[in-house]
């Protein structure tokens, strides 16, 4: 965002060229030493991904798992299959998925591009600029531990609903049916976000070029045809959607590299301290920004990391997923936070340069919930050249994205379908003849999605995307923190003397599993589970409590799905009864 905004004011003539930041902003010792502290913090972020690669690194090599890759494809897919078995599934699935096709399911769903698009913005304007400095590595640090606690749990679990499937074996059927509900209802909101997102920036846009006056029903006619274009490539475009998600990847990187090349092109050569990051202002560097403003800028970023583990969702469908999936989990949550500080680092600076500080930049920055995609329109219509290009690009992001999600979301809601823990399991666990996996779950997830936004228009209005933002933080959080709280459990409990028995099987698959941690698991879960419920309360109390009120209505929702499956399956079990009698 904050880049097409820059082009179309320079370009509309609304500021003058911009003159070098360190004549405007005074610098002192304690800004220095504060930005050598955000250097060491980046540094210590750098270190830590390493260090947890290195560590996995040799955990492959001291586990229990042989690939098979080296006798070739057919037996590498034996090899997973088998693995299947193992949790009581078949394979009727096709394993045709590369390593960077299953990547970009995380790397989509995460969606650098199009996070960035909707709340650097926003988050600079609450945060200031010391959002993107401090901020950012701060979310990195403890969101690189929650991703290696999942690459974990997506090693030992090869199966679409590897969250699920780890509660259910370190919990029962109960906390997988749980989890399940959770992470399928927290995919479903972020489906929800991209959609509306990408309806309303193309509302926007196509309002001023084709000289309609935007409203709620042009957006939501809007958000139905791109969720209908999604599941439609979804039922029609399976030969090829594989490509389409590794495209992705380099969508992203494209977008993220123009944003780059065109803010320096432009500027350069003129001088701007990255000292401005780390001083604690707000955005108009007329005060220092509040500790409270300062946390809803850091959760609004937290969207850069959420879906994570979205490459665990094709784990069924990708050769030798025990290595692969996690691998792309772990990466792309790293290469997120690379790319991502890069782009907003040089972006703020640029921001920062060509605004100066007074109001002018707070006019910019401040935009907030709907008005933040507005403003990105405004810019576009105003400099319809360089930015608008780069909106479109952020609109095919945002796109793009969304599909990805939606492939997500219907994985996870068909591996809960073959567990018959979701309504309509038979409709929607079906596969196809070829081994794909029938439209049917990526209809549900659009037709789920666009009555969530309806619901969010409907009841937030224009804040509708700040409180689907806090509702997917809070539930993905949830669904995240189950297995790895479950899991924490199960090692506090155990005891050297106490082997055999079901205990040694739980044991045995994470041993078994090629990534993972060693003796640093313990201390990498115990941060992540602690981080995730730290977070998700924070969500609520300064995002939305309406999140919360989200969250225990899924939570009622999954109670009466439960007793309406156990008074079934009791008046079952006394029907059969009555037979035997009879």
């Amino acid at each position: 965002m904050g880049a097409g905004v820059l082009f179309a004011w320079c370009a509309d003539g609304r500021v003058a060229c911009p003159e070098p930041t360190s004549h405007r902003v005074g610098y002192g010792g304690g800004d220095m030493i504060a930005a050598y502290i955000g250097l060491l913090l980046s540094a210590v972020v750098c270190v830590l991904m390493f260090s947890l690669a290195y560590k996995a690194s040799n955990g492959y090599r001291t586990s229990r798992y042989q690939s098979m890759m080296r006798y070739g494809k057919e037996t590498q897919s034996m090899q997973d299959r088998q693995d299947l078995y193992r949790f009581g599934l078949t394979q009727p699935l096709r394993r045709d998925r590369s390593s960077w096709q299953t990547a970009g399911l995380s790397f989509g769903t995460m969606a650098l591009i199009g996070s960035s698009a909707l709340w650097f913005g926003p988050a600079v304007g609450q945060g200031g600029l010391s959002v993107i400095g401090f901020g950012l590595p701060i979310l990195a640090l403890f969101y690189i531990c929650v991703s290696g606690s999942l690459a974990e749990i997506a090693s030992a679990m090869p199966t679409a609903g590897s969250l699920s499937h780890a509660s259910i074996v370190l919990g029962g059927v109960q906390w997988g049916r749980r989890t399940g509900w959770f992470h399928a209802a927290g995919h479903l909101v972020m489906l929800a976000l991209f959609i509306g997102g990408c309806a309303y920036l193309t509302d926007s846009v196509a309002a001023w070029y084709f000289g309609y006056s935007s409203s709620v029903f042009s957006f939501i006619c809007l958000a139905a045809l791109i969720a209908v274009a999604q599941a439609a490539c979804l039922q029609w475009g399976a030969s090829w959607l594989g490509w389409l998600h590794g495209a992705g990847i380099w969508l992203q990187l494209l977008i993220g590299g123009l944003v780059i090349g065109a803010v320096i092109w432009l500027l350069w050569p003129d001088s701007y301290s990255a000292a401005l990051l780390y001083q604690f202002d707000a955005a108009g560097f007329i005060e220092h920004v509040r500790p409270e403003s300062y946390l809803i800028g850091l959760l609004l970023l937290m969207k850069l990391f959420l879906g994570m583990d979205g490459a665990a969702a094709g784990a069924e469908e990708t050769l030798e997923p025990r290595v692969r999936v996690p691998w792309a989990i772990y990466l792309s949550t790293a290469y997120t936070y690379i790319g991502g500080l890069i782009m907003l680092t040089v972006v703020s600076l640029a921001v920062a340069s060509a605004y100066g500080s007074g109001a002018l930049l707070h006019t910019v920055m401040g935009a907030f919930g709907a008005s933040s995609i507005a403003l990105i329109a405004e810019t576009a219509i105003a400099s319809w050249g360089g930015a608008g290009f780069i909106i479109l690009f952020v609109a095919v992001s945002l796109w793009t994205s969304g599909l990805q999600s939606m492939t997500v979301a219907a994985r996870v809601m068909y591996s809960l379908a073959r567990d018959e823990s979701i309504p309509c399991s038979r409709w929607i666990g079906r596969v196809t003849t070829g081994g794909r996996i029938t439209p049917h779950g990526s209809w549900a997830a659009a037709a789920l999605a666009l009555l969530l936004l309806t619901g969010a228009q409907l009841w937030w209005s224009n804040e509708m995307f700040i409180g689907l933002l806090a509702a997917a933080i809070v539930l993905m959080h949830i669904a995240y923190g189950i297995p790895i709280g479950l899991r924490l459990r199960e090692m506090f409990r155990r005891r050297p003397s106490q082997r055999g028995g079901r205990r040694e099987e739980k044991e045995g698959i994470w041993q078994d599993a090629p990534w993972h941690l060693g003796e640093w698991s313990g201390p990498v879960n115990a941060i992540s589970f602690c981080w995730l419920g730290l977070t998700a309360a924070l969500a609520v109390a300064f995002l939305s409590f309406d999140a919360a009120i989200a969250a225990m209505g899924l939570g009622l929702l999954l109670t009466m799905y439960e007793t309406w499956v156990y008074m079934r399956a009791r008046a079952g079990s006394r029907s059969s009864e009555t037979r035997k009698l009879n």
